[in-house]
């Protein structure tokens, strides 16, 4: 047993707190900015913290093993936090740390998520001469949970609807683009996680997770087939795309706590446009490390998901 910190209380850092202590193995304390919630999970402690004092961070992690981040990067001016956070786990001796990542590798595109990259830049830059700490990025792609109906989200997850809505059968594509996209469940994610925790080996710097890896094209194919009926298929050409110009007949919506409200519209469109156009970049297929270094766990597949989730729809 060790103890795991984890900085931020979001959507996906609940569900894997959550496959933590139903392990019953480890000790596992939040690091938030806020005061705990009159409930918590049972067994899980809580610490308020402010990033910008490390010696506060100092006392918080004295005795940690592993550090789990899932800041907002969005909200990380200058990733102060996260470079605090980073900082302290080396001081207290802290054995491993998860950077908050867990969506897909290659960010240039999105530029709210550079923070990302230049996170990885200040890690690889600390173990240069030598290694001082043991770090990985979970990258799990795209969360299948986003393709099933809404009402099917459980608790912790906030609808984002994709460019390929299973709901209305239609979807938004590249002209002229057949990607491969990389898909895991966020139940899958947190075993992961889990069995990342018990690994006697060293971590991967890259940690990619993939469940499925498919086509769009065959997407298309599968939910016709689980959907009963033909898609509706819009595209828009690259160079539209780069000048943000859009005659779709709809745009993706996100329900996401940390955008407001009356700018989730316009960050639905604004996620759409460069989710289409890092589709034929690659950036949506994802590595395999951790499917290799934990064979023994079984992940829910595109179908088996897709199947279940619209059983009844």
């Amino acid at each position: 047993m060790v103890k795991i910190a984890v900085a931020g209380f979001g959507e996906i850092s609940r569900e894997i707190i959550k496959a933590i202590l139903a392990e019953g193995r480890h000790d596992v304390t939040v690091l938030s900015r806020q005061d705990a919630p009159r409930t918590i999970l049972p067994g899980l402690s809580w610490v308020k913290v402010d990033y910008h004092d490390k010696t506060q961070l100092a006392q918080a992690l004295r005795g940690v093993h592993t550090v789990l981040s899932f800041i907002v990067v969005m909200q990380d001016q200058g990733n102060i936090a996260q470079i605090n956070l980073i900082d302290t786990c080396v001081a207290e001796g802290v054995k491993r740390f998860a950077p908050s990542e867990w969506s897909f590798y290659s960010v240039e595109t999105f530029a709210m998520y550079h923070g990302k990259r230049d996170v990885r830049r200040y890690l690889e830059k600390l173990n240069e001469q030598n290694k001082v700490l043991e770090y990985c990025l979970f990258i799990p792609g795209v969360l299948m949970n986003y393709l099933g109906p809404p009402e099917k989200l459980g608790g912790n997850l906030s609808y984002t609807q994709l460019f390929l809505d299973f709901g209305n059968c239609r979807a938004i594509l590249p002209a002229g683009s057949d990607a491969t996209v990389t898909f895991t469940t966020i139940e899958d994610v947190a075993r992961v996680v889990v069995g990342a925790l018990d690994y006697s080996g060293e971590w991967p710097v890259m940690g990619g997770i993939a469940a499925s890896r498919t086509t769009i094209s065959d997407i298309l194919q599968l939910g016709e087939k689980i959907r009963g009926k033909s898609f509706a298929i819009e595209t828009v050409k690259l160079a539209d795309l780069d000048a943000n110009i859009f005659t779709t007949s709809w745009n993706p919506v996100t329900l996401h706590p940390t955008i407001p409200v009356d700018q989730r519209e316009l960050a639905g469109r604004e996620f759409m446009r460069l989710s289409l156009l890092s589709l034929t970049d690659g950036v949506w297929n994802i590595s395999s490390e951790w499917n290799q270094l934990l064979p023994n766990l079984k992940f829910t597949t595109l179908e088996e998901f897709l199947q279940e989730s619209w059983r009844d729809n």
